[in-house]
């Protein structure tokens, strides 16, 4: 009840400022603010998916988001990568970035991990660095498990996977009754703002510049719903038979974790290193729940070090 009360107050108040989403005109699926010639779509099954490709000569690199995100995270870091000669690839998944969000459709991570192999079926893709933030760890560690004939390493970059008593937030609001009303009423670019703050360690490095890239792909039709229903499958119930198979993982993996990150603690990045008997860690100090955005550079070099040093 006090969380309730607390979304309600929230809301009040942005409508008053004027944030209010009801008046945030949807972007329409398939199209691209300001689109680069690395954006590309292709349609996999029923959705529309939305990836950037980097090209080089070099080995597949696979570039995986978390919550709330999209391939935008991975910007600082993939032409790095490139002119290290990798070829660079990055997914929105369904439901987020430019990617359709189609109402009803499931979007627990076990199903969107399907659809993220399929995805690289399509693009033939095979024997990837993959790298996953958050969410896009989850996949990761499930990919290794169902699919490890489809990855060479593995990178997880403050991964989401074993259950948490405290959650995010943003991830409980969603959770709560009448949350995609709410989430309508209270949603702007303010929002944005006040969420990436939590996840950076350096509030200063939260330009506009990444609260209007965030607040453009959040403003796509269906993305409030897909957020929403992100945070609702996630049932560490089913996700807890592959967690137990965490100590089964083989593949070589690089750990990497933000110190003060909020949303994940970093006892969960120790835990992994403890449990994949093939990985190492490198904690990065006076850094938040996204390295690739707070150190791009210092991201980008431990992933080439790591697949250098392979």
């Amino acid at each position: 009840m006090r969380n309730i009360l607390w979304f309600v107050l929230l809301g009040t108040i942005c409508f008053i400022l004027g944030g209010c989403g009801l008046f945030i005109k949807d972007i329409p699926q398939g199209q691209i603010v300001s689109p680069a010639p690395m954006d590309h779509f292709i349609r996999v099954g029923d959705v529309n998916f939305h990836y950037r490709e980097y090209s080089g000569k070099g080995e597949n690199v696979f570039l995986l988001h978390g919550f709330a995100s999209s391939t935008y995270t991975w910007e600082g870091v993939a032409p790095y990568l490139q002119k290290q000669g990798y070829h660079v690839w990055a997914l929105d998944m369904k439901g987020f970035g430019w990617s359709d969000k189609p109402e009803g459709a499931k979007y627990d991570p076990i199903t969107l991990t399907e659809e993220v192999n399929r995805w690289m079926d399509v693009m033939g893709l095979d024997n990837v660095t993959f790298v996953g933030n958050s969410l896009g760890g989850a996949v990761a560690v499930v990919m290794a498990i169902e699919h490890p004939e489809k990855i060479r390493r593995i990178v997880l970059i403050d991964a989401a996977s074993y259950n948490q008593t405290e959650r995010p937030f943003i991830v409980r609001m969603a959770g709560m009754p009448f949350s995609r009303g709410f989430a309508k009423l209270f949603f702007g670019r303010w929002a944005i703002k006040w969420n990436m703050k939590k996840v950076f360690y350096h509030a200063d490095r939260v330009t506009d510049e990444k609260i209007d890239a965030y607040y453009e792909r959040m403003c796509t039709h269906g993305a409030l719903a897909a957020q929403i229903s992100v945070a609702r499958s996630r049932d560490f119930g089913v996700f807890e038979k592959y967690a137990r198979l965490i100590p089964d993982i083989k593949t070589k993996t690089l750990i990497i974790w933000g110190r003060e990150d909020k949303w994940i603690p970093l006892e969960n990045g120790l835990r992994f290193r403890k449990e994949i008997t093939q990985s190492t860690i490198v904690v990065i100090p006076e850094c938040g729940h996204i390295p690739q955005e707070e150190y791009p550079e210092k991201t980008a070099g431990l992933i080439t070090n790591f697949i250098q040093n392979d």
